[in-house]
């Protein structure tokens, strides 16, 4: 049985073409609206600030073909449509470098999405003497943060920027002289800590203060300008399909295959992974199998007591509590010392100075945590050591071992209520965790689940010495990122939610408008219907997220020109048309780079 719904992505991408119930451009009764002063609105220069975003990025590239529908660009045309301004918007285009894209873009072939199937190119010029200015000042990667940051011009700024190593993102906008702006900045200032681990990896999250500082410094230079306009607020990368389409929980992955999670099935699987845990463990804890029978069997010269027994008496002479496990233990490993000791011609002091030596020791150290871990206990004293008893010992320790690794999250058992799926942690016992409930699985990690899901659910032997071949990973040294701990999920959307508390507040006092782009995306999570179109986080057939799941696909960038335009008519009383976002294209297939020859 194989998850049919990744298995067969390209047969679910059902597009629906409806058309859309909105006026016609000549209908239409055009306004500009006013600000709160009463003064009509100017769009005649309309100038937009963003990153990825705001450039339409499609399919993890900059690409000619998405980057001419970016929503400052639908903005414009219906301006310059209906008469209102915008007139000569001009965007950096790829198409003025001879090439297609920038960056390394996914496809959609017939077999599936393809992450390598296209040369990765970067821009080697400059266009801005031959075709700037720019109206369209979005960067990839930018952050609020460094919009006015000259050495933007190390990466793709360096492509259109007015001065390399001199101009910023905001001084070359501003040379446009706006009279009307949009901003849509902050998601690049948490992607970086979401799409490298968290606190794991090397991102870091824009502070509360340094964003509320950058978007401020934009906005005063526009207000110094008598500029008005729109922000965009920041989306919830996490509720994006980077991060929404790998199942994260045994029920998630039954559903993606069409099953449900019911008491037999978790009676299935906690056994199917009982049998590959065990096993190794059961070897683990035979390993202690003869210093257990050693410390049990009875000593002739000590009138037939067992290591245990001159171990509980010897105890308190060492200030120890012979009933407490680790002093129990402690008083063991110094008598294995102070009697090899003794053996070696050691006075008894010697001996005793050599057996605390020994349990001060690394390796001492290491044998008392094994005793306790084999759950060494005084009541040993009265043993002999026959197999049935060394069997009971062993038995109990298994057990106790697995009780311990379950309550540290190193050995899953799922419950109706509980069942994150783990991640990979070398510094496991068991080379996996559990996480917290909320821990997110990036979309890198997708073909692991799909292949764990088939393992278990064909009954496969699950390799321990594999399982980083089922589960996602965290390593800093490979730049490998395949999820994002629950308490990094709740780090990144407590970020978003205040720069998104400060855009609103702003927007407010500056009489702006507001765009609620995060509330369109969340409702995407349990699927909305605009215009008649479903839209949802579902990887490829959701039509708003490209085949990277993180940016949108040209719809969806009509989607976000669209909402823009209704909050500025909502704010300004504006009459601005909106576009026919069913005419803009979702995922589309793509035809990959021939394969050099050798």
């Amino acid at each position: 049985m194989i998850f049919n719904k990744y298995r067969s992505l390209i047969a679910a991408l059902a597009v629906a073409f409806l058309a859309s119930c909105t006026l016609e451009v000549d209908d239409f009764q055009t306004s500009s609206g006013t600000d709160q002063s009463g003064k009509a609105l100017d769009f005649t220069t309309y100038v937009a600030l963003g990153n990825s975003l705001t450039a339409g990025v499609t399919d993890n590239a900059w690409m000619a073909k998405s980057q001419v529908n970016s929503y400052p660009q639908l903005i414009a045309n219906k301006l310059q449509e209906v008469g209102l301004g915008a007139t000569g918007f001009n965007q950096p285009l790829i198409s003025h470098s001879g090439e297609e894209y920038f960056g390394a873009p996914f496809i959609l072939t017939s077999q599936g999405p393809c992450f390598n199937c296209k040369t990765p190119k970067v821009p080697t010029t400059n266009i801005y003497q031959e075709h700037g200015g720019f109206h369209n000042m979005a960067v990839s990667g930018m952050k609020a943060v460094e919009v006015n940051n000259p050495a933007l011009a190390a990466g793709v700024y360096a492509y259109f920027a007015s001065n390399p190593g001199r101009s910023t993102v905001l001084s070359d906008a501003l040379m446009q002289n706006p009279t009307f702006f949009s901003v849509w900045l902050g998601a690049n200032d948490v992607l970086g800590y979401a799409t490298s681990g968290g606190s794991m990896g090397p991102g870091s999250i824009t502070s509360q203060s340094d964003y509320e500082e950058a978007i401020g410094m934009v906005l005063d230079s526009m207000d110094a300008r008598g500029a008005k306009g729109a922000l965009l607020n920041v989306p919830d990368i996490t509720n994006a399909a980077l991060f929404q389409t790998t199942p994260n929980t045994l029920e998630k992955m039954l559903a993606a295959n069409g099953m449900e999670l019911t008491d037999e099935f978790l009676t299935l699987v906690n056994g199917y992974l009982a049998n590959a845990f065990d096993s190794s463990i059961i070897k683990q804890v035979e390993v202690a199998r003869p210093t257990i029978t050693s410390l049990l069997t009875p000593i002739p010269a000590a009138g037939n007591a067992n290591t245990i027994g001159i171990a509980v008496q010897t105890a308190p002479s060492l200030g120890k509590d012979p009933s407490v496990a680790a002093d129990l233990a402690y008083t063991v490993v110094y008598l294995g010392a102070y009697n090899e000791a003794l053996g070696m011609g050691a006075s008894m002091e010697q001996a005793h100075q050599a057996g605390l030596a020994y349990t001060a020791s690394p390796e001492g150290q290491a044998s008392i945590t094994q005793l306790v871990a084999l759950g060494i206990d005084q009541s040993w004293a009265s043993l002999t050591g026959t197999e049935e008893e060394v069997d009971a010992i062993i038995d109990a320790a298994v057990e106790t071992t697995k009780a311990q690794l379950k309550a540290a999250g190193f050995y899953p058992e799922f419950t109706a209520e509980s069942n994150q799926l783990p991640v990979y942690d070398e510094t496991s016992p068991t080379m996996l965790r559990v996480p917290a409930e909320g821990t997110l699985f990036s979309l890198a990690a997708l073909n692991k689940i799909v292949a764990l899901g088939e393992l278990i659910l064909s009954g496969g032997e699950l390799d321990i010495a594999k399982l980083k071949d089922y589960l996602p990973v965290n390593d800093a040294t490979v730049s490998q990122f395949e999820f994002l701990e629950s308490v990094d999920v709740t780090a990144v959307k407590t970020a978003i939610d205040g720069y998104n508390s400060y855009l609103e507040e702003q927007a407010g006092e500056r009489d702006l408008a507001y765009v609620d782009v995060k509330s369109i995306m969340d409702d995407t999570v349990t699927g909305t219907i605009i215009d008649g179109v479903t839209y949802t986080t579902a990887y490829i057939s959701g039509n708003l997220f490209s085949l990277d799941g993180a940016h949108l696909t040209q719809r969806g960038y009509a989607v976000i020109a669209n909402f823009t335009i209704d909050a500025i008519n909502k704010q300004y009383g504006s009459k601005i048309p909106t576009v026919q976002q069913n005419d803009y294209p979702v995922i589309e297939e793509g035809t990959p780079d021939p394969v050099p020859s050798n």
